[in-house]
C-alpha cells in the first residue's frame, strides 16, 4: 500500500505547488500535482464570472474528483512515500461544499457529489496523510499573491470570490482532524524569492513527523524545478 506521507493544503495564492515541490526534491518524495493545466477543460470556464461558475461549477470539482481517484490508484499502484499537491478534503470540504453554500451548486448537484465523495473516502489508499501541511496568511496578502503570480483567469476573479474562500478555508482547518496538522503562515518564506527558504520549512516538517523522513531524504536540496504559478 501507498504511503501517502504529506499533504499539503491551502487556497489559491498560497503557494501549494511550488512547496510540494520543493518539498518532493528536499525528501526525495514522489509527487502528486493538482489537475490544473491543459488536462483540465474545466478551469477556465469556472472562473469566467458568476454565469460560469454557475454552469461549470458541478463539472469542475467532478474533474477533480476524477483526477483524484486517478492519482491514488497510480500511487496505490507505485508504493513509497508522497507528497499531495491540496488534499481530497478540501475538494469537498471547501470548493464542493462552498459552491453548494453560495447557490452555484444545486442541492442534487450536492447530493450527488457527496456520494462519489463517500465512496473516495473508502478507497484504500484513501488514508490520511501522516502530516497535513497547511499554508495560510492575510486575505490581501493571499490576493496580492494571486495578482502578480495567478493564472490569466484567477487574476481576473471577484476578490469577493477570494474572501469567501478564505474564510472557508479558515473555517475547515478549525475543524480538521483527520490527522496533525502544521501551520505554516505564507509570510514567513517565499520559496519563489528565496528557494533556500525550503530549509527552514522542512526542518519544521522533519520536528512533527519525526524518524518517517530519515529513509527518504537521500537527495540533496539543490536541485530546482520550475514552478507554474500558484494554486
Amino acid at each position: 500500500l501507498t504511503a501517502l506521507l504529506l499533504g499539503v493544503a491551502g487556497m489559491v495564492g498560497s503557494g501549494k505547488t511550488t512547496l510540494s515541490r520543493a518539498l518532493a526534491v528536499r525528501f526525495g518524495l514522489q509527487l502528486a500535482l493538482e489537475s490544473v493545466g491543459d488536462d483540465n477543460p474545466w478551469l477556465e470556464r469556472f472562473y469566467d464570472g458568476p454565469e460560469g461558475m454557475r454552469s461549470f461549477g458541478l463539472h469542475l470539482q467532478l474533474h477533480f474528483l476524477a483526477t483524484r481517484f486517478a492519482a491514488l490508484r497510480r500511487m496505490l499502484g507505485s508504493g513509497g512515500s508522497w507528497v499531495l499537491d491540496r488534499t481530497w478534503y478540501e475538494d469537498a470540504e471547501v470548493f464542493a461544499h462552498g459552491l453548494f453554500e453560495q447557490g452555484y451548486m444545486s442541492s442534487d448537484d450536492w447530493t450527488l457529489y457527496q456520494q462519489l465523495y463517500g465512496e473516495l473516502l473508502h478507497a484504500p489508499a484513501a488514508r490520511p496523510p501522516r502530516l497535513l501541511i497547511y499554508l495560510h496568511g492575510p486575505v490581501e496578502t493571499i490576493i496580492e499573491r494571486i495578482g502578480t503570480r495567478g493564472r490569466p483567469k484567477e487574476r481576473d476573479a471577484d476578490p469577493g470570490y477570494w474572501r469567501e474562500l478564505h474564510e472557508r478555508y479558515e473555517r475547515w482547518i478549525s475543524g480538521f482532524t483527520h490527522c496533525p496538522v502544521l501551520r505554516l503562515d505564507v509570510r514567513q518564506y517565499d520559496l519563489v524569492a528565496d528557494p533556500d527558504a525550503i530549509e527552514d520549512v522542512a526542518a519544521r516538517v522533519r520536528a512533527t513527523v519525526g524518524t518517517d523522513l530519515t529513509q527518504t531524504a537521500l537527495w540533496p536540496p539543490t536541485r530546482r524545478e520550475p514552478d507554474p504559478g500558484p494554486t
